[in-house]
């Protein structure tokens, strides 16, 4: 008992302790929390209609996450602009990180703006609100909103985006097609230009298009802008291209080619006086082109412009009914060339058969014609190369196919060759190429040596010299074996192997049946073998330094593997749709980011011209992402 009593104190005096320490670490962030602050300032709340203000919300920590309120009675000018300070007043650090934007008053009335929101560590904090009263347009405002065109009306429907209605905007970026109607498969030609008419101290694309539904192929163009003068809507502009591409649709209906995204870096003249009465820099850039008259005393300042073109929506027609059997999806102004690199060989020699097909369309996703080889025949997947010209006026070059056969026995074969059957353009119908026969005479060879011939490299193919055991001519050496037969090791492997090789086949086949009913499981299975395909035709690129074949390949093996083995169609790939699915068979987040992250930078590379990672880290981040795919996707 007194042992006891002595340790009461003791084990009270712990449990304090314990529950101290709780209460102190559940109240810091608390703490924490109250201490840090989202405040929302507005430079003026009272405006004019037409006038341009800003208005900041400032953190005094680091967060992340920011979530600017919905602003649907304002016009978005300009943001969020990001900036982030940092004191150290006696060994005392403290930060301040600001988001503001350039708004600009549409109609009148008292209008109130929602708390916004960021997450410092865990916790959520939300800004105070703001209230804007918007009064009568001054005659300044007014003289300004003449001078724009259309007025306040366009301001709603286009100026938020930086796009132009009626020669309103000094800067913005316009993409145009050339043409709105196409069949399914039929090019069309985009075309992205920017116009300013002040001038541009640097330009960055921020978000490329996605060209949903849409198999795209990116026009070259030169790295540097080159500008020249165009009038349009009757303002005369400095213009460049941006970016051309020509778009492929691969299903009928109505599509949208998505906007493009982009900022630049404007030098702007203010005038003095209007900057000392107003802290907004940029209210009479957008508005009043007068003051960048240089007789006036004008302050030259730097200013950041987000711009996005308008969507643009197409019209696609499906094909006329009644294609041929044979028909695969070519479209275009197309020619077939079949060919036998010789007519003559000898069994087990390696021969080519190569087809052409030539023109102006869609000839990358072009499919070769069905080939009937003879069983005596072994046969190897066809090498592709591709050879494309995309310009503005389409897309134009040569598919070549080569298959790689070998006759294992001597005779004369007929090889057929299936038609190949496109949609011409010109003439709106389906036009059959039908090709005869291909003859070869076998002659009798060594059977231990193979030739390759063609263009096909020997480490192409795997022959083992040893298939073949010729019959011995000279007189056989009987030896008396005194084991008998009956009964022993060799007399029950020869009678159950059949059974059990029966069995085998038997299995094989009922799977093949199984499988043959689903061709989207055949190529779920076979699409990592498919991507690895890819992947090391993109690396004999990437060591001859093709970027532009590399780039093509690694962006065709990571789309190829996730639609067989998601068996998407080719025609609904998406990234929204992908990432839905992968979402759907409980694919990890960060994998699906990773994947999604490393597409981006396939298309950008492919797009702009220019890639973040190196092509060697592309390369790797691609063979990663596709193996953890493998093994994540149920």
């Amino acid at each position: 008992m007194k042992l006891e009593n002595l340790h009461m104190p003791f084990k009270f005096r712990s449990t304090i302790l314990f529950c101290f320490v709780v209460c102190l670490f559940t109240y810091i962030p608390t703490l924490r929390a109250q201490n840090e602050k989202l405040t929302a300032t507005a430079s003026e709340t009272t405006v004019a209609n037409g006038d341009q203000f800003q208005i900041t919300y400032s953190l005094n920590a680091s967060g992340k996450g920011f979530k600017a309120p919905s602003l649907p009675d304002f016009v978005v000018v300009m943001g969020p602009s990001q900036s982030q300070q940092m004191q150290i007043i006696n060994g005392s650090v403290s930060q301040t990180l600001s988001f503001t934007y350039v708004l600009q008053a549409t109609k009148e009335g008292v209008f109130k703006i929602g708390a916004a929101e960021i997450t410092v560590g865990s916790t959520k904090i939300f800004s105070n609100p703001l209230t804007i009263t918007v009064t009568k347009a001054s005659a300044q405002s007014q003289s300004q909103g003449q001078g724009q065109g259309q007025g306040q009306q366009n301001q709603k429907s286009g100026e938020k985006n930086n796009t132009i209605e009626g020669g309103g905007k000094n800067v913005f970026i316009k993409a145009s097609v050339d043409r709105t109607n196409s069949y399914q498969g039929e090019g069309i030609v985009v075309s992205y230009k920017l116009y300013t008419k002040v001038t541009l101290l640097n330009y960055a694309i921020s978000k490329l298009p996605s060209f949903t539904g849409f198999w795209s192929q990116d026009i070259n163009m030169q790295q540097q802008l080159e500008f020249h003068n165009e009038n349009y809507d009757g303002v005369s502009y400095k213009v460049a291209e941006i970016k051309k591409v020509v778009l492929f649709p691969q299903r009928s209906g109505n599509l949208v080619v998505d906007p493009m995204e982009g900022e630049v870096i404007a030098r702007v003249q203010v005038k003095k006086q209007q900057q000392q009465k107003n802290n907004d820099p940029f209210s009479q850039f957008f508005n009043d082109p007068f003051f960048n008259n240089p007789f006036f005393n004008n302050n030259v300042q730097d200013v950041k412009v987000n711009l996005k073109s308008d969507p643009i929506r197409i019209t696609v027609k499906d094909l006329p009914a009644g294609a041929p059997s044979e028909f695969s999806g070519a479209v275009g102004r197309l020619s077939c060339e079949v060919s036998l690199d010789k007519k003559e060989t000898k069994a087990n020699e390696a021969i080519t058969v190569k087809i052409k097909i030539s023109g102006k369309g869609n000839i990358k996703l072009i499919e070769s014609p069905k080939i009937s080889f003879p069983p005596d025949f072994e046969s190897y997947d066809p090498k592709e190369n591709a050879n494309i010209n995309a310009t503005t006026a389409g897309v134009s070059g040569s598919k070549v196919f080569e298959y790689l056969l070998i006759p294992r026995s001597p005779g004369e074969f007929k090889i057929p060759v299936s038609s190949f059957v496109y949609f011409d353009l010109d003439k709106k119908q389906y036009v059959s190429t039908d090709f005869p026969d291909l003859l070869l005479k076998v002659t009798k060879g060594d059977g231990t040596n193979v030739t390759v011939a063609g263009s096909v490299q020997r480490s192409d193919v795997q022959l083992l010299g040893k298939d073949i055991r010729f019959i011995k001519t000279h007189d056989p050496d009987f030896e008396v074996s005194l084991t008998p037969f009956y009964g022993s090791a060799l007399f029950y492997g020869l009678v159950t192997t059949p059974a059990l090789l029966f069995l085998i086949l038997l299995g094989v086949r009922k799977r093949n049946e199984r499988l043959s009913g689903n061709a989207g499981q055949i190529k779920s299975q076979r699409a990592n073998k498919a991507a690895m395909k890819r992947l090391s035709a993109a690396k004999k690129y990437l060591s001859s330094n093709e970027k532009e074949k590399f780039l093509d390949e690694m962006f065709r093996a990571l789309w190829g593997f996730i639609g067989d083995k998601l068996q998407i169609p080719v025609s609904d790939l998406s990234k929204e749709k992908v990432t839905s699915e992968l979402a759907i068979r409980k694919v990890d987040e960060s994998l699906i980011k990773q994947f999604t992250d490393t597409i981006d930078s396939c298309e950008f590379a492919r797009f702009a011209g220019g890639i973040a990672d190196s092509n060697e880290a592309l390369y790797q981040k691609g063979i990663d992402i596709i193996s953890k795919l493998e093994g994540s996707i149920k």
